[in-house]
C-alpha cells in the first residue's frame, strides 16, 4: 500500500531531477543560472492566473494542473522579454535586469494570490511544492517535457555546446539566436513542470546543483551531459526517501541534498589544498586548474585553438564524444 502511494511521487521526482540536471548542464555552461533563478520566481504569477482561470471555467484537478503548467510557461515569456529589454539599457547589467525581474515576478505572483484568495490550491504549493500530492497527469507532463528535451539535445548537442563554449565560432555564430532560444526554452519548460513537486523557489536547486557538482570532475562534454541528469534523478529519489519516513518537506530535503552534493564535490580539492606541503603559489595554481574541471579544459582548448571540451573539429563544426585534443598529440585524452 505504501509503495503504491509512493510510486507516482517517486516517478515525478526522478523525471524532474533528470530534466533539471540535463537542462542545468547547458544553463551552467551558458552562464544562465541566475537567469533560471529569475525565471523560477517569474512562473509564480502565471501559475496563479492559470489556476484561477481553470477554476472559473469549472475545470477539475487535471484541468487545473494543465492550466498551471500553461499559465506558468506563458507567464514567463513577457518577463523574459522585459529582462532582455532592461539589459539593453545602458547602465543596467544582465545580472541587474535578472534581479529586477526576479523581484517583480515574485511580488506580482504574491499580489495575485492575495487578490484572488481563496485559491483552489494553497499558495505554499506554488512556492515550495508538495511532491506527495502530485498526480499521474503531473508525471505525464514531466515525462513529455523530458522526452522532448532529450530529443532536442540528441539532435543538436554539438551546436548547443559550441554556442555555450565559443559563441564566436563560425558554426555556432550562424545559429546563435536559435541556440539561445532553445536553451532558454528548455529552462522555462524544466522550471514549469517542477512546480508541483518542488515549487517555484526550490526548483532552481535541481537545475544548478547537479551541473555545479559534476563540472569540476567531468573530463568530457559527453560525460558531463550524462552525469548531470543521473545525479539530478538520484538526488530527487534520495530526498524523497529521506523526507517520507522522517516526515519532512520533500522539496526542502531535495534542495538540501543538492547543496550537499555541491559541497561534497568540492571537498577533495579542499582536502588536497590543505594537506599538501607544497608552496602556496603552486597549490593555488594546481587547484585552480583542477577545480575548474570542464571549464578548465575549455580554457586549454581555446588556447590551443581546438574548441570546447569533448569536441574536435569536423567539417567546419564540432563532433562530440572525443576528449579535446591539444596541439601536442601526446596530450589527447587528458
Amino acid at each position: 500500500m505504501i509503495l503504491s502511494l509512493l510510486l507516482v511521487p517517486a516517478l515525478h521526482v526522478t523525471l524532474i531531477g533528470a530534466l533539471g540536471g540535463l537542462v542545468g548542464a547547458f544553463a551552467y555552461l551558458d552562464k544562465r543560472i541566475f537567469f533560471a533563478e529569475s525565471v523560477t520566481h517569474g512562473t509564480f504569477p502565471g501559475a496563479v492566473l492559470g489556476v484561477v482561470i481553470a477554476a472559473a471555467l469549472g475545470l477539475g484537478h487535471s484541468g487545473m494542473s494543465a492550466a498551471l503548467y500553461v499559465g506558468a510557461f506563458l507567464g514567463t515569456i513577457p518577463l523574459v522579454a522585459l529582462m532582455r529589454s532592461l539589459a539593453s539599457i545602458p547602465g543596467i547589467s544582465s545580472q541587474g535586469a535578472a534581479g529586477i525581474v526576479l523581484t517583480a515576478g515574485f511580488a506580482t505572483g504574491y499580489f495575485l494570490a492575495t487578490w484572488f484568495k481563496p485559491l483552489p490550491l494553497a499558495v505554499s504549493s506554488f512556492l515550495t511544492g508538495s511532491v506527495m500530492t502530485v498526480s499521474p497527469a503531473d508525471v505525464a507532463w514531466a515525462g513529455a517535457v523530458l522526452t522532448v528535451a532529450l530529443a532536442v539535445v540528441a539532435a543538436g548537442h554539438r551546436q548547443l555546446l559550441a554556442h555555450c563554449f565559443d559563441p564566436a565560432e563560425p558554426g555556432a555564430a550562424r545559429g546563435a539566436s536559435r541556440n539561445e532560444r532553445i536553451i532558454l526554452g528548455l529552462i522555462l519548460a524544466a522550471v514549469t513542470v517542477a512546480i508541483p513537486a518542488v515549487g517555484t523557489i526550490l526548483s532552481i536547486a535541481l537545475i544548478a546543483a547537479p551541473a555545479a557538482a559534476i563540472a569540476p570532475h567531468a573530463r568530457s562534454s559527453r560525460a558531463f551531459l550524462i552525469a548531470c541528469p543521473l545525479l539530478g534523478a538520484l538526488v530527487g529519489l534520495a530526498g524523497l526517501a529521506i523526507a517520507v519516513p522522517a516526515r519532512l518537506s520533500a522539496g526542502g530535503t531535495i534542495a538540501l541534498l543538492c547543496a550537499g552534493a555541491v559541497l561534497a564535490s568540492r571537498l577533495p580539492s579542499w582536502v588536497r589544498a590543505r594537506g599538501t606541503a607544497r608552496p602556496r603559489a603552486a597549490v593555488a595554481s594546481t587547484e585552480e586548474t583542477r577545480a575548474s574541471g570542464l571549464l578548465g579544459i575549455n580554457a586549454r582548448c581555446r588556447d590551443a585553438h581546438e574548441g570546447p571540451p569533448g569536441l574536435v573539429p569536423e567539417h567546419g563544426g564540432w563532433a562530440a564524444g572525443i576528449h579535446c585534443p591539444f596541439k601536442n598529440p601526446d596530450k589527447r585524452g587528458v
